[in-house]
């Protein structure tokens, strides 16, 4: 999913910038698995143990309980996120010893917290859609595997067309938004691929189309119907 290939990257660099592979590696497959289950259970939970209706009684509106919800949860997901950009550089010093371009290195966590939106906000929907956890991770961890999979089917077609479909493809704008952005702001021959804003831009509506879509279903669920006590 991430637009750097393991084996390029090794050859092609002399580890001055392997902080960006360091960083770069876990968005492939870790942080959206994390963003899955924080969000997952973050609405449905409430359902699940019967405390959601004890919290919409207290003077809160639907709209501000679903906020807090959605911004509590991603704010431990971007503290992880946090972490695992700090975990990444720190070992790409301590491992291949001084590193070019780190002043990067917020950018590129701003980057990440921003592409982590897409699987956040889909699992948060289904969270709240079906209200059950397994279920609503189940299907979120379903559509990440899907959205790979037929990312990589369409884009070994080769058609042109069939790779600009590839960017529909919810994994696509996730997984390479970051590297595109510092292709954009960073010269790095042979880490990042070529600087493309026409990619760039499409990456960025496509994440926060998603992102709003998502969202919009989630609070119209919410507001539409009755909360009950608690589901088995």
């Amino acid at each position: 999913m991430v637009a750097l290939s393991r084996v390029g990257f090794m050859a092609s660099t002399d580890g001055s910038f392997m902080w960006i592979f360091g960083v770069l590696e876990g968005q492939s497959f870790f942080l959206p698995l994390i963003a899955i289950i924080i969000a997952g259970g973050s609405m449905s939970e409430e359902y699940e143990h019967g405390t959601a209706d004890i919290l919409l009684s207290k003077p809160i509106t639907r709209m501000e309980y679903l906020s807090g919800k959605f911004l509590g949860g991603f704010s431990v997901l971007a503290m992880i996120e946090a972490l695992t950009t700090f975990v990444g550089v720190v070992l790409s010093l301590v491992l291949f010893g001084s590193q070019s371009s780190l002043q990067f290195s917020p950018l590129m966590f701003l980057a990440i917290v921003y592409s982590s939106l897409v699987f956040f906000c889909l699992s948060f929907m289904l969270s709240e859609v079906f209200r059950g956890s397994t279920l609503a991770m189940l299907a979120a961890l379903g559509t990440l595997f899907a959205s790979s999979i037929i990312g990589g089917i369409l884009s070994l077609i080769g058609d042109p067309a069939y790779i600009y479909a590839v960017r529909g493809v919810p994994t696509w704008a996730a997984g390479n938004f970051p590297s595109l952005l510092l292709s954009e702001v960073m010269t790095a021959p042979g880490v990042l691929p070529s600087a493309d804003p026409t990619a760039l831009y499409e990456a960025a509506l496509i994440i926060a189309a998603y992102a709003i879509i998502f969202t919009v279903i989630a609070a119209f669920r919410l507001l539409k119907s009755d909360v009950t006590k608690k589901t088995a």
